[in-house]
């Protein structure tokens, strides 16, 4: 009987096959969409939100950068040694150093990269990428992105289409929507009057309503400003809505009409890459949200009927 010997994985899977790292309350970044080509629409978004951060912010410092910066002013020698010692004392500082080192590199492998500038993440949702950032401010970045894409139409992506910046993540439940978007519609909507506007869209969520949600945001911005109205055509502010599975997303964007709902194609006056304009609808089919949830509803708070305007855009942006 013959024994087959197995070359052992002393690296353990997680080398090999990585768990995706998954949306949750208490982060912010871009809600971007694309056309079925995930890793492309990535690949075009860091380019991009890279390229713009490092204009506004100044290039990414990683944390080896940062430790090798402090370990370079604490290695100079005393004056009065000998030799002997002193070459003794360099190897010993060049041994610790190099162990520490590979210590701090297996242990910021072994950590989850929450500190990185920008970090892709599972949404559980086909054509729905969610990038995490450590900016303090996600819309600053977007709104240089789109004013540029506006002034020289110059086409920056292929497969990356909506770029929107989330403010605030939380758990769709209406209760906490609420209580979330208290404080971040205090930033917006109390001192002078706004027109505004509410976005909703879901994907692969069917179990919170969207009127609950228009009129509970309706209320509280009333609320903040009586002087506050919709305004469904040109609003000044669009609080925009989106439910990803478990998760709320919730964001206060300027002109939100007037950049094309932040579709960074459409602002440069392409439709969608390599198809028609008229045949974009049909032949992009969504296949983890209804037929209703390809529907955006605004509300005006002293009407309580809501309007439902048609989406324009491909109905890959709203699975």
């Amino acid at each position: 009987m013959e024994f087959v010997t197995r070359k052992r994985n002393y690296f353990g899977m997680t080398q090999y096959s990585p768990k995706k790292r998954k949306l949750e309350p208490g982060m912010r970044g871009f809600f971007c969409t694309c056309n079925f080509h995930e890793k492309d629409c990535v690949r075009e978004a860091y380019n991009v939100l890279t390229e713009f951060a490092d204009n506004l912010y100044g290039p990414e410092k990683a944390e080896t950068e940062l430790s090798d910066e402090k370990a370079s002013t604490n290695d100079t020698l005393p004056d009065n040694c000998p030799d002997k010692e002193c070459k003794d004392d360099e190897e010993e500082d060049i041994s610790t150093a190099l162990k520490k080192e590979v210590a701090e590199l297996k242990a910021n492998s072994a950590k989850p990269p929450s500190k990185r500038r920008f970090q892709v993440l599972d949404t559980g949702v086909k054509s729905v990428v969610f990038i995490q950032t450590s900016l303090p401010e996600p819309l600053e970045v977007v709104s240089t992105i789109v004013k540029e894409l506006n002034e020289t139409k110059k086409q920056r992506t292929r497969f990356l289409m909506r770029l929107l910046p989330i403010q605030i993540v939380c758990k769709a439940y209406l209760d906490d929507i609420k209580m979330r978007a208290d404080v971040l519609l205090g930033k917006y909507f109390t001192e002078e009057p706004r027109t505004f506007s509410i976005v909703i869209n879901r994907h692969s969520n069917n179990s919170i309503k969207r009127n609950h949600i228009i009129e509970d945001l309706a209320e509280i911005i009333t609320r903040k400003n009586p002087g506050n109205k919709a305004d469904l055509k040109n609003p000044e502010l669009a609080v925009v809505v989106e439910v990803i599975r478990s998760v709320c997303l919730l964001s206060v964007i300027p002109d939100y009409y007037k950049y094309k709902k932040y579709n960074l194609l459409e602002i440069c006056g392409i439709k969608e890459t390599g198809k028609k304009e008229s045949d974009s609808m049909e032949s992009q089919k969504p296949t983890d949200s209804k037929p209703e949830d390809n529907v955006e509803k605004t509300v005006d708070p002293k009407d309580e009927s809501t309007m439902e305007v048609e989406n324009i855009e491909a109905a890959s942006d709203d699975k």
